[in-house]
């Protein structure tokens, strides 16, 4: 039986439309129509506006030289187009995964203010086979093991960390920090360092974006009334200031440019910190570096939290964006493509990329029809890399800084404390432990903090199930309570009945046969006890051989035990075990019966 099951197993993973699924391409390409190429093409345009500015300013959360940026900008875009299930999509470097490729670095001896590069390379490869595997045998679950709360307190203090991270920049001021709270006091320690320069164009530029962030509310407000049909004029105005508004940090960044420009010609070019000297072309094509001595404890955790942070990130982008738009994508291959693209990249000198929730918006509102607008977006970041990279001198650090805070404040979530407080204060616990823990050893540790808190609570729930004891009654009682006909209401003056909520496994074993003991030990009235397993699907090794144990128990005692579990699965099990002495009915009722009939 088995022997065919993996022949079938095996047949359907070999099969056409498999082999079709692993390769999304294949699936929609035949189906592509001329008018689609002009929405990708828009779409695409669009998004290389907003990733070429954010790649050289995420480049600097992650302590790496700006090409790094750029250069992992763009062969995300062709990988995902051949592997990926979401059109909307864009796939590159965000904020978060900067921060955490930051915090599993090490500095480089020629330039002690950034991390060597080849550690960030060699984490996208690792990261990038973890994904790759973990997609291959399904286990995209496995992401389910960080909750709510503790992924709202990583995206929340990463936000606030990467925001203030950025400040010094933004005051001209240089120091080099590894958490918040360091960070913090060496602020106030060089505060008086202030470069007057630098923070005019800082706290501008950060003005401008905010004004163009409004104005594009404004602008794309008419699409949710149904109701009202602008006129031509309207619309085309409405659609410009939305194209204005889109590529504002391409704006941003260069008219601070022509500013630093323009004093450099004045004489003035020390004035302002710019970003200098950027690598022109691509990248060479080579295996990563995997000869540095330290690597692996260097990256140490980051081999797990990078690609599941990775993975969480753009499976939710994605998700909400299909619910969105009314279409299906695959966890699976999702997995799959995150995987290969950071593999692929880190030939090409790439740091760990995933989705980013910015340009995926820009993607959607831009009309994108397919994943094949990446290949746009690529390809202009590569004309960026071989043509502008000169011109990239003159950025000021103050406004990439600038573009970094504003793009990330609105990723904390402070909303969830509210929701948490009301629905389920315990998971608070998870939420505060990620961010006071974060300020003090890093965001990747301080969420391995919450996860493990997590884990504990989690253990603790499954430890602890809901047990609902029913003592002996009297007739009155008895005769009032049988009007119900909920089993968990039914009692009886003739037993004990003990009701277990939830699927019991060994964690609980100990507090359900104390709890059994308990009952056992009151010798003033030694009536019988049933356990009602109606509740429970589920029962571990552990478990059995506790029931073993107990029945034994009573056995010795002369005190009788019934088991009655509803769910077949439950008594195949229990009496699969075979158990001596061990009395197993379908329900709570039927135990009472036979209690009864051995009284008269």
């Amino acid at each position: 039986m088995e022997a065919i099951r993996l022949k079938i197993a095996a047949r359907n993973y070999c099969s056409k439309e498999s082999w079709k699924k692993r390769f999304p391409i294949s699936l929609w390409l035949p189906r592509y129509r001329l008018p689609f190429l002009l929405h990708d093409v828009i779409a695409g345009l669009t998004v290389a506006l907003t990733v070429i500015p954010q790649s050289l300013a995420y480049a600097s959360i992650a302590k790496l030289p700006v090409q790094y940026g750029l250069y992992s900008a763009y062969i995300g875009c062709f990988v995902y187009c051949f592997l990926g299930t979401c059109k909307d999509i864009s796939v590159g470097p965000t904020a978060i995964m900067s921060l955490l490729v930051a915090s599993f670095g090490k500095k480089d001896p020629l330039n002690p203010l950034l991390h060597d590069p080849v550690y960030a390379i060699a984490l996208a490869f690792l990261s990038g086979i973890v994904q790759f595997i973990l997609g291959v045998l399904h286990l995209g679950a496995l992401t389910g093991f960080i909750s709510a709360g503790v992924l709202a307190g990583f995206t929340s203090i990463s936000a606030i960390t990467i925001a203030f991270g950025q400040v010094r920049h933004v005051l001209g001021i240089k120091f080099e920090s590894d958490s918040f709270y360091t960070g913090l006091l060496l602020t106030f320690e060089h505060i008086k360092e202030t470069n007057p320069w630098d923070v005019i164009i800082g706290l501008g530029s950060m003005v401008i974006l905010l004004i163009f962030q409004w104005l594009k509310g404004r602008a794309t407000r008419w699409e949710e009334d149904d109701s009202y049909t602008p006129p031509t004029w309207q619309l085309c105005t409405w659609k410009f200031l939305w194209l204005i508004a889109t590529g504002r940090n391409a704006i941003v960044v260069l008219v601070t440019s022509l500013i630093a420009f323009a004093l450099e010609t004045q004489g003035l070019g020390d004035k302002i910190s710019v970003t200098g000297n950027v690598k022109e072309g691509l990248p060479p094509f080579q295996p990563p570096d995997f000869s540095k001595p330290d690597l692996f404890s260097v990256i140490g955790l980051g081999i797990a939290m990078v690609p599941l942070i990775g993975f969480l990130e753009t499976i939710a982008i994605g998700k909400a964006f299909a619910r969105q738009n009314e279409y299906r994508i695959d966890a699976n291959q999702e997995f799959i493509a995150l995987g290969v693209c950071n593999i692929a990249g880190s030939f090409l000198s790439a740091y760990p990329v995933t989705g980013s929730f910015s340009r995926t918006a820009i993607n959607s509102q831009s009309g994108v029809r397919t994943p094949g607008a990446g290949v746009i977006t690529g390809a202009v970041v590569i004309l960026a890399l071989s043509f502008l990279t000169p011109g990239f001198y003159y950025i000021p650090k103050a406004a990439l800084a600038a573009i970094i805070i504003v793009a990330v404040l609105k990723m904390v979530n402070y909303k969830i404390v509210i929701a948490l407080w009301r629905l389920r204060k315990i998971e608070l616990l998870g939420f505060f432990a990620t961010c006071i823990s974060s300020m003090f050893i890093g965001v990747a540790y301080g969420t391995g903090v919450g996860m493990v808190l997590d884990l504990f609570i989690l253990m603790y729930s499954m430890a602890r199930p809901g047990i609902k004891v029913v003592e002996p009654l009297t007739s009155e009682q008895m005769t009032q309570d049988m009007h119900s006909t909920s089993q968990i209401q039914i009692r009886s003056n003739s037993a004990v009945i003990i009701q277990v909520d939830r699927s019991i496994h060994y964690p609980a074993a100990e507090y359900i046969f104390d709890t059994l003991n308990e009952h056992m030990q009151k010798k003033d009235y030694a009536r019988p006890v049933i356990l009602d397993l109606s509740f429970v699907s589920e029962l571990d090794f552990t478990v059995i051989e506790g029931f073993h144990d107990a029945t034994n128990d009573f056995k010795k005692a002369d005190v009788e035990l019934f088991f009655a579990c509803s769910k077949p699965n439950i008594t195949a099990l229990l009496l699969k075990a075979d158990i001596d002495s061990m009395s197993i009915y379908s329900t709570v009722k039927d135990a009472l019966e036979k209690i009864e009939e051995k009284q008269v």
